[in-house]
């Protein structure tokens, strides 16, 4: 895969875009979420099966942040509880590595040579982690790019999750298929790209998710984000999650 990539605009618009020739089902939609005041949160349609935030990673939220990944804060821990198991994988950007690193735990993914992919990494938690059950009206289309590629690698290792997701040329055509088409500017060269300082993670609670996860995740946010941004207010948050009764 290419190490220039353009960052993603965080737009349910465009994530629509990027989902829905992959498998995004047709019961759910990105929305975006203007509040974090628990009285417009009962507002929001249910279910709520992941949040993605797109947040600033400079100045002390950037400096706090980085402790915490030393320090190994917040690392997933596999589960044997089928109902709580997560797909995940960890972008880690590096252009001086390879595979043959012999490192093959199954709790440090990581994807090599993908910069300013965070967008579509996020995106892709989201969906990997909608419900399984086939029966349920919320789960990816069973003949979809993604439900395939989930089936292809739920039971690798680390290391061959991230060699399947860099020989997958859906993940980097549906980036490139949607970054070019935002409203925002799009940073082109190389000093551009290398100082692109926002960052989007996804937040999500495996398959059985009970639809509160939004609340929780505005707690997270408030605390976690916003009040250590030092009045940086460049947020976005967007749910994946059910639509409403009308649409």
């Amino acid at each position: 895969m290419s190490t220039k990539w353009v960052p993603l605009e965080a737009d349910p618009v465009n994530f629509r875009a990027w989902a829905e020739p992959l498998g995004l089902p047709k019961t759910l939609k990105f929305e975006d979420l203007f509040s974090l005041d628990p009285e417009f949160l009962q507002f929001t349609p249910q279910p709520v099966f992941a949040v993605l935030l797109l947040f600033p990673s400079r100045g002390k939220l950037g400096e706090e942040r980085k402790k915490e990944e030393e320090a190994g804060e917040g690392e997933w821990t596999e589960t044997d509880d089928e109902s709580k198991k997560i797909w995940w994988i960890k972008q880690t950007v590096s252009t001086n590595c390879s595979y043959g690193l012999g490192n093959d735990r199954s709790d440090l993914v990581v994807l090599f040579q993908i910069g300013n992919a965070c967008g579509s990494i996020g995106l892709l938690h989201s969906l990997l982690n909608l419900p399984r059950d086939p029966s349920s009206p919320y789960a990816l289309a069973q003949d979809s790019l993604l439900a395939k590629f989930y089936q292809d690698t739920k039971d690798l290792s680390g290391i061959e999750k991230a060699k399947a997701l860099d020989a997958a040329t859906f993940f980097e055509e549906a980036h490139k298929r949607v970054a070019e088409s935002g409203q925002s500017a799009v940073p082109r060269t190389a000093d551009e790209l290398e100082n692109v300082d926002l960052h989007f993670i996804s937040f999500v609670e495996g398959t059985a998710a009970d639809g509160s996860k939004h609340v929780d995740v505005a707690r997270i946010v408030q605390e976690k984000y916003i009040d250590r941004a030092e009045g940086d207010l460049n947020f976005t948050l967007i749910t994946l999650g059910a639509k409403g009764e009308d649409e």
